[in-house]
């Protein structure tokens, strides 16, 4: 200001000064900053609370449901203990509640809560269907599912009947847990599950959740009324052993009914999940928690008719003051329908897309990153990729028909024996067929099979199973186009040959 005024003369420099000095009066009135370099900067306000409910894609921050949460002083609770970032795992659903910072234009996370579905020992496999029983729970896999690195290979072939195993996932309105992340622990881990109540024998002290009998003639009831728990409460039941008929003996039963974290009335909230109550396309409820579209709402990957109890979407809106979340977007998620194990040809983490197989892969704000390889980088993305790595990717051809993969799910792994691939068949005259962009030529040594569970099958979620051989290359061609492959052999840059080719996905569908 004094190089600008020593320039004015008189009075006209004192009205200005006099101006000057006015207006700062005035916005010093009003609540606004003071001009000189003395004042402080303003202070942000944080909006209400939203809440976002997914499962971990990748950290550094946690990233839930394409955002990216500040966690510095969060308070985080799995299963009820105090625990630090590092104890979160990507697949984990998890529950965060958080307000955006105008400051820093981020997300801040106040509250993070984890829990587990079912923690308990495997009772039964069924690798044809794809699914296993852990502690009298039903539980999905599918290429939603990933594996800690103690399960080797990542698929249902690393675990055996009497494993106990942690489960991560989203229940569906039959009671199955449709796994997100599976780890094995160790022996003599607390036992624990989530589910409805059935059954309930008041007298007995006992009840039914899915298939498993928990007793809890012995528990301490926390947060029950005087009457102890009824039929459809959401419960946790904790124990440290089974009886001889196979039921939990409970020393711990918790009314969990109504005890999610709730956003803030006009918080903008995301969840992820599974409709598990559905009386309209414009009335459902995803992951038990209420929701309403209008006219003005978007759908992506679908359409309102797409809705119905226990498809995946993921929901994006404002929580009004009754706790509904009014959604401004609704996908409705697909399962992936393609997967590639190869060497990345070209990385380009600006533009968030690698080559692979000649196939491009682009990543998003909701795709998963898992670093499987030596290197077990915690914070791993795409920028960590380099031309020569060995990725595992699972996703959707996106457009439809472009040849291209949006990845759901992006892993990097140790050196693997071949190239795999697996996807709908686009084309087949034998010996050959195409699978995205990619020609596959077979050869009197290729190996036929008839699926995925080890019947000629690659065998394991990352196509690591072995196969077995199965059916003759003409069952294999006949009918072909349509219908889903796996490719296992070598790529030249150009063609790639199999050395084993199996009907359906190595995810089981």
């Amino acid at each position: 200001m004094r190089s600008w005024t020593s320039k004015m003369t008189g009075v006209a420099a004192g009205w200005r000064l006099l101006t000057v000095a006015a207006l700062a009066t005035i916005i010093v009135a009003c609540g606004g900053g003071g001009m000189g370099s003395s004042a402080s900067p303003p202070t942000a306000v944080a909006g209400p609370a939203g809440v976002s409910v997914g499962a971990i894609t990748g950290f550094g921050s946690v990233h839930v449901n394409g955002k990216k949460f500040q966690t510095t002083s969060t308070v985080i609770h799995v299963d009820g203990q105090a625990v630090t970032q590092n104890d979160l795992h990507v697949g984990d659903v998890i529950e965060v509640k958080a307000h955006h910072d105008s400051t820093t234009n981020t997300d801040v996370a106040e509250a993070i809560e984890v829990h587990s579905n079912v923690i308990g020992p495997v009772g039964s496999i069924d690798t044809v269907g794809g699914k296993l029983v852990v502690l009298g729970q039903s539980v999905v896999i599918s290429s939603a599912t990933s594996f800690d690195d103690s399960i080797v290979p990542a698929s249902l072939a690393g675990i055996t009947v009497g494993d106990i195993l942690r489960v991560s996932g989203s229940t569906a309105t039959n009671g199955d847990i449709q796994a997100t992340r599976i780890e094995r622990k160790p022996v003599g881990t607390t036992l624990r599950v989530n589910g409805l109540a059935a059954a309930t024998d008041a007298t007995a002290k006992s009840l039914m959740i899915n298939a498993l009998v928990v007793d809890f003639s012995a528990a301490s009831l926390s947060d029950f009324p005087s009457t102890g728990p009824k039929d459809g409460d959401q419960i946790e039941a904790v124990g440290t052993t089974l009886g001889s008929a196979g039921q939990l003996l409970a020393t711990r039963l918790e009314l969990r009914s109504g005890k999610e974290l709730r956003a803030d009335a006009g918080g903008e909230s995301e969840v992820q999940g599974l409709v598990t109550r559905f009386a309209s396309a414009s009335d459902f409820d995803v992951a038990g928690r209420s929701v309403s579209t209008s006219a003005a709402t978007r759908f992506d990957g679908g359409t309102a008719t797409d809705l119905a109890l226990n498809v995946r979407v993921e929901v994006e809106g404002t929580v009004d003051a009754a706790g509904v979340l009014a959604a401004t977007k609704v996908e409705i998620e697909h399962a992936a329908n393609a997967m590639i194990v190869a060497q990345a040809d070209a990385v380009d983490a600006t533009a968030g897309t690698v080559t692979a197989l000649g196939i491009r892969i682009s990543v998003d704000g909701m795709t998963r990153f898992e670093d499987h390889s030596s290197a077990r980088v915690n914070t791993f993305s795409l920028a960590d990729v380099h031309t020569g790595d060995w990725i595992v990717v699972r996703g959707t051809e996106t457009p439809a028909g472009s040849n291209a993969i949006l990845a759901a799910r992006f892993e990097r792994r140790d050196a693997q024996a071949n190239p795999v691939l697996a996807g709908v068949v686009k084309a087949a005259t034998a010996p050959t067929l195409t699978i995205l962009s990619v020609n596959i030529a077979t050869t009197p040594t290729t190996v036929f099979g008839g699926g995925p569970d080890g019947s000629g099958g690659s065998g394991g979620s990352d196509g690591s199973g072995s196969s077995g051989g199965g059916i003759s290359a003409t069952t294999f061609f006949t009918g072909l186009v349509g219908s889903m492959a796996t490719i296992s052999g070598s790529w030249d840059g150009t063609t790639m040959t199999a050395l084993r080719a199996s009907l359906g996905s190595p995810d089981g569908h």
